[in-house]
């Protein structure tokens, strides 16, 4: 990952930007959902744990910079509930980063109370990261339990790769999810998010229901994430020096497969 100079990007001017500085629709996607899957474009993700006391400090400054995700919905001041069901084989060779699975996660995400959730399969190789994503009916999630998917289904890639690698359902997270979007100076998209009460629970279906009996997986932490396209913009490396951040391994799933105590070698506990 390179580390650049380059100014700030187009600024959001605080909570109501003027519409015509908004950026265009892809400027909203995280960075590493640009380009096709003949040629994907690859992307940096940086992760940082803070207290909710160094969120607060951070939050002006972002805004200073950044529009707000515009998916935000003012109940939750800005942020939107995100719930995203994590997939695993029985014998968790996601989690244990068996041989053909330690570079790739399958995944589902809802945003809010949309209809339409997200089927995502994301790819890191070093700290790069790609991301390909297609949009379903909730309603059509059942058909990931079965042996066949109609072909014109949009989910069919995913089904096929479920099937392929032995995917089961088997974590089921849900957090709070605040998200600002800008473009640097060359024109790349820079996505900026925090991700506050983050609970999670083991589950044995193929749906996106509320987390009703789940743990705390960072208590009184927040994951400030920084998702880039090549380069690190100067700007932002000055901050992560201003704010004293210091980027860290964070995986809500392998953190929730620790707290619940699953992920061994056996189904079992997962779906008790």
């Amino acid at each position: 990952m390179r580390q650049d100079s380059g100014s700030e990007p187009t600024r959001g001017g605080g909570e109501s930007p003027h519409p015509q500085r908004i950026p265009p629709p892809e400027a909203i996607l995280s960075p590493s959902f640009r380009g096709s899957e003949l040629r994907p474009l690859p992307s940096y993700e940086l992760k940082f744990l803070m207290s909710e006391e160094q969120a607060r400090a951070i939050e002006p400054w972002l805004n200073d910079r950044f529009f707000r995700d515009p998916h935000g919905e003012p109940s939750l001041e800005g942020a939107y509930q995100t719930v995203s069901l994590y997939t695993d084989t029985p014998s968790w060779d996601v989690y244990q980063r068996a041989p053909g699975y330690r570079r790739r996660k399958f995944r589902i995400r809802r945003y809010g109370e949309h209809p339409q959730v997200f089927l995502e399969r994301k790819s890191k190789t070093g700290d790069r990261v790609w991301k390909k994503r297609s949009a379903i009916d909730e309603a059509t999630l059942p058909l990931l339990a079965a042996p066949a998917s109609p072909a014109e289904w949009p989910g069919r890639w995913f089904h096929a790769q479920v099937l392929q690698r032995g995917l089961i359902p088997a974590c089921r997270l849900m957090y709070r999810r605040h998200a600002w979007i800008g473009v640097s100076a060359d024109g790349a998209p820079i996505r900026v998010t925090m991700d506050r009460q983050i609970r999670g629970q083991p589950c044995g279906d193929w749906s996106l229901l509320t987390v009703t009996e789940g743990r705390e997986l960072f208590p009184g932490q927040v994951i400030f994430e920084l998702k880039f396209r090549l380069a690190l913009p100067a700007f932002l490396k000055q901050a992560l020096i201003d704010f004293q951040l210091t980027p860290t391994s964070a995986s809500k799933y392998r953190r929730c497969c620790e707290i619940w105590g699953i992920g061994a070698p056996c189904r079992g506990a997962a779906s008790a």
